[in-house]
Parts: C-alpha cells; sequence; structure tokens
C-alpha cells in the first residue's frame, strides 16, 4: 500500500502523532490519487501535517508557498531535525545557502521547498522550480489570495500563472479562516480541479467571547492594565499600529509586566529572538500586530486582547483562535470604544482609483526622471508620486499596488544614495542599536554613504534579514540614516487599452466595496444583542445550535470557564 495512503507508523513518530486525524486522512488519500485539496482547519488543527506528510512519503519535491519568513525558518528547522531534507529561499538565507538550496533541488535530493509568494514574481525563479518537476504544490495561508483579503498581497494573486507554469501539479491550498466566498476565491484563483474540500469545523468551544465598552482611551488604557496584569498565564495583546504596540508594551513595562513589541518593522532576527524569548515564558505579554501569531505554536496563551477592532472576521478570529490551543479555558477580549467604528470606516473609505488615475500615473512613471537631490525616503517617494497626480498618498498606493498586480508595472532595480543621520559616535556607543542593522551600514560605507549611488539589490545583499525596504524603513525610524531614491522605484512594462484600466477602477471599487461589507460584518458582532459565536460561526457558513453558548458575554458564563 502507498505509504501515502497508509504511512507507516514509524514516520508518524517523526511528526510526533501516533495517528492521523479524520481531516488530514482525507487530504492525504485525495493527494494519492492527484486530486487538488482545500483544507480548512482551525488555529492547531494539524495542517502543516497535510503536506509536509506526503512530501515525506514520496511526493518530492514539494514546493510551499508560505507568507513569513520567521514561519519558514521554524518549519524548515524542525524538518530537519526530523531528517527531512528541507530548505528556504528568502531574503534570511544567505547567498551560498541559496544556491545549496538550488542544487539539492535539482539533482532530486530536497524533499521541500519553502518560497514567499513575493519570490515567485520572478520568471527565472519560476523557470528554475519548473525544471525540477515539483510533485506537489502547498499554498499556506491560503485566505491571502482572496483578493478580498485584508492582509491582501498582489503576489498570491499571480500563483494561479506560476501553478500553470509549474506543470499543473497536485496543489493542497491551507487557511485556518474561510468564508464560503472566500473558499470560492482561493478554488477559482489557484485553478484547482474539482477539490475536495476538507474542513474541522470553526468553533473552539473552550474560548470565551467577550466584547467590553469603554468611554474613551483613560479607560481602555485602565483596562487594558487590568486585563494583563489579571492574566493566569500568557497573554497577546493585538493593536492597530506598529506605533500603538511600543507605546502599549512600554507602559505594560512601566507597571512591572514583562512586555515587548513585535511588529513587521523589527529586523527578523529581533523578531525571532522575541518569538522564542515568549514561547520560553521569559515573555509574559507579547503586543503585536497582525504580524505575529502565525505559526506560532504556544499552546497555554490564556488571554488574548484586541485593543481595537479588527478589520475582518477572520482576522478576529485567526488571532483570538491563538489562545488556549492546550484545550484549556482562555479569555479572548475585544475593547470598543465610542469612535472605533466610525474610524475604521474612514480609514476603509480613503483610496479611490479612476482609470483616468490610472492612465495619468502611467504616463508619469513612463516620463524619463532622476534628480542628484534624491526623492528622498520610501513616503517621500510615495508623497511626491502622490503630489504629481493630484491624489492622495492612499490613492497612489492603491493605483501602483493596481497597476503592479495587472503587469502594467514592476519593480525596478532603484538606485539612491543613503544619506548619514547618525554620528560616528553614536554608532559607536549607543548600545540600543540593533548591531546586525550597525554592522550592515558599515559594509555600505558608514559615514560615507551619502557619497556614491547605491541599488537597493547592494541594500537588500547586506541587510540582515535580506529585506531592502523594511532594513531602510529600520534606519529612517531609528534616525541612523534615509533613502534618497535616485529615480522611480517602478517602470511601465505595458499600457493597457482603456477598457482595461476601466476594468481595473471597477474591481477596486468592488473591492472597496467588499471591504465594506467584511467591516460591518465586524461591527454586527461586536454591538449585537446575539450570541457572539453564533454571529460569528454563521458568518464563516457553519450552522450552530439554538440556545445560549454559555462564553460569551452576552451569554453569561459557564462553570469553569475563565472569566
Amino acid at each position: 500500500m502507498s505509504p501515502l495512503i497508509s504511512p507507516p507508523a514509524e514516520l508518524l513518530r517523526r511528526f510526533g502523532v501516533t495517528a492521523l486525524r479524520p481531516a488530514q486522512q482525507s487530504a492525504l488519500l485525495a493527494l494519492a490519487v492527484g486530486r487538488d485539496v482545500l483544507v480548512i482547519l482551525p488555529t492547531g488543527g494539524g495542517k502543516s501535517l497535510c503536506y509536509q506528510l506526503p512530501a515525506a512519503s514520496g511526493m518530492t519535491p514539494t514546493v510551499v508557498v508560505s507568507p513569513l519568513v520567521a514561519l519558514m525558518k521554524d518549519q524548515v528547522d524542525a524538518l530537519r531535525r526530523r531528517g527531512i531534507a528541507a530548505a528556504q529561499l528568502s531574503g534570511a538565507v544567505t547567498v551560498p545557502e541559496r544556491e545549496r538550496a538550488w542544487g539539492a533541488l535539482q539533482n532530486g535530493t530536497l524533499t521541500i521547498l519553502y518560497l514567499s509568494p513575493e519570490a515567485l514574481a520572478s520568471r527565472a525563479t519560476v523557470a528554475r522550480l519548473a525544471r525540477a518537476a515539483p510533485r506537489l504544490l502547498a499554498v499556506d495561508e491560503a485566505h491571502c489570495i482572496s483578493e478580498w483579503g485584508e492582509s491582501f498581497r498582489p503576489s498570491y494573486l499571480t500563483l494561479g500563472r506560476v501553478r500553470e507554469a509549474l506543470g499543473a501539479p497536485p496543489t493542497i491550498a491551507l487557511t485556518a479562516t474561510a468564508t464560503p466566498r472566500t473558499a470560492r476565491d482561493i478554488v477559482e484563483r489557484l485553478a484547482l480541479r474539482d477539490p475536495l474540500r476538507v474542513s474541522g469545523g470553526f468553533d473552539r468551544a473552550n474560548l470565551r467571547l467577550e466584547v467590553r465598552r469603554v468611554s474613551g482611551e483613560g479607560e481602555r488604557a485602565a483596562r487594558l492594565h487590568a486585563l494583563v496584569c489579571g492574566a493566569p498565564g500568557p497573554a497577546i495583546v493585538y493593536a492597530p499600529t506598529r506605533r500603538e504596540t511600543e507605546r502599549l508594551a512600554a507602559e505594560f513595562v512601566r507597571i512591572g509586566v514583562a512586555a515587548a513589541p513585535f511588529h513587521a518593522g523589527l529586523p527578523t532576527e529581533e523578531r525571532g529572538t522575541l518569538q522564542d524569548r515568549f514561547l520560553g515564558n521569559h515573555i509574559s505579554v507579547i503586543v503585536a500586530t497582525n504580524a505575529f501569531g502565525m505559526g506560532v505554536d504556544k499552546p497555554d496563551v490564556r488571554l488574548v486582547v484586541h485593543a481595537a477592532p479588527p478589520l475582518t472576521l477572520e482576522a478576529y478570529y485567526q488571532e483570538a483562535g491563538r489562545a488556549g490551543r492546550d484545550g484549556a479555558p482562555a479569555l479572548c477580549v475585544l475593547l470598543l470604544g465610542p469612535h472605533d467604528l466610525a474610524r475604521a470606516r474612514l480609514r476603509l473609505s480613503r483610496g479611490m482609483v479612476t482609470a483616468d488615475r490610472l492612465r495619468a500615473l502611467l504616463r508619469l512613471l513612463d516620463a524619463p526622471f532622476a534628480t542628484s537631490h534624491g526623492l528622498g525616503g520610501e513616503r517621500d517617494v510615495l508623497a511626491r508620486l502622490a503630489r504629481a497626480l493630484g491624489a492622495t498618498a492612499e490613492e497612489a498606493a492603491a493605483a501602483l499596488r493596481l497597476l503592479l498586480e495587472a503587469g502594467a508595472l514592476e519593480r525596478r532595480g532603484a538606485t539612491g544614495v543613503l544619506r548619514m543621520l547618525a554620528t560616528q559616535a553614536r554608532l559607536a556607543t549607543d548600545p540600543s542599536l540593533p548591531a546586525n542593522d550597525i554592522a550592515a551600514l558599515r559594509l555600505l560605507g558608514a559615514p560615507a554613504t551619502g557619497r556614491r549611488p547605491l541599488t537597493l539589490a547592494d541594500v537588500a545583499a547586506v541587510a540582515p534579514d535580506g529585506d531592502a525596504p523594511r532594513f531602510l524603513h529600520r534606519l529612517e525610524a531609528r534616525q541612523l540614516a534615509v533613502w534618497q531614491a535616485l529615480e522611480w522605484p517602478w517602470r511601465v512594462r505595458a499600457h493597457p487599452p482603456g477598457a482595461e484600466l476601466e476594468r481595473l477602477a471597477v474591481r477596486h471599487t468592488s473591492r472597496r466595496a467588499r471591504d465594506a461589507w467584511r467591516f460591518a460584518q465586524v461591527a454586527r458582532m461586536v454591538t449585537s444583542p446575539r450570541c457572539r459565536r453564533t454571529v460569528l460561526l454563521r458568518y464563516f457558513g457553519e450552522d450552530t445550535p439554538a440556545g445560549s453558548c454559555h462564553a460569551c458575554d452576552v451569554c453569561g458564563t459557564r462553570r469553569g470557564t475563565l472569566s
């Protein structure tokens, strides 16, 4: 019998399990006969095993598309400890490591290769993968492929074309949260063929769901302090912005709580260290943006707090679901201020795009432009572009995203100069500065970096995490240096006809309407007098029993539930 249909006990033990769950078994049986699969399992439901076990059973090489570099690293490390040949291609690995990964892929000794969706924007990368003839393609966090996804990443929308270029191998798409509409989007955009749909149910009965209203920022702060100080175990606080994570974490530290901020602007190494310290209980509270949580296997989180409402119920339930993965009671609290919903609606209403604006943007970027004085930092570039278009920064960013997604624009190897803001003395003596960032600056020639043009590729080659934009953002945020681009960082590849520009503008309008609808469901859940769990589960297309759940603030408290 095929090891994919009936994995040997020894192989299961390598993955730390003695038997497969029914959903996992169903996924493996479908892949064994070459069928595509859509897996929708809650956090902790064992999604990763649905593609790792087939890969270890002979479906090699398996290519895994994953959105987070830190998650890739954790999974690659875990697979290697189990004796499974795995590698990642991301900015977090060195050039020699990348070449070793490519070599192992080409000579057939690599079992699993992880990449980000952005890496697959390179035609050369896709061509090299196609030559290796992958036998399985896995798309993790597949809800990102839906055009309505809050964490929308344009590169996910190209995965259908990438899949065809790889020879349309059997494909498994995995996510923890997907409405029926999102599931249809995933199937259509990946062009899955009659996929088996595996779902393990969304209800987490051990989670108590609460919405607590606050009268203003003072009461919000007091409630946050009381919650984290009274938590019987580790806690995660989700905040809407990077600045807010740092402010709240500093407040918690001030009152004696071992807390730290976590967001995508931190160096990869620093994020990894923070995650390890949280997993090891050296930090009791992580204050995070939605960048924290994917793949974080900490079973004993007892409290998750949303300091303000997220923009979708998908985001809310994924984040709340990081509590109580051990099955023990856990508390999930969302704080709702009097103006929170109005502020979010205003944010979602910004960023109109018209066909005329898209046309004007193409003309602007097509014209030669350079300056020896530089365009300034990343925000300055976008602001200057917005001024030239007579638009807001949100509108310019939305137009850029549409044209990049349509293939009308591509990112170029932009050149610029790195103007130093920090003195040599500060670089040498300030203990708060990350050593890796300072080392990278010195490799770029600090403190005389502004004397010669650089490309973003030059910067990426020395950036600690290989991510030039993120590295440059950190330098500017810490007042170390500012990047001044010498040209627009986008190049026009094609001028779509007017009808295509009209279609793009209509698509954008439809997305905005859908985003507004999705947030309306958040508003409905937090303001409804009905059971929170019922409203939430019905949104995900799941039937719920009639009556009280006794585990939300509307229904009351069930005995034994954390209060």
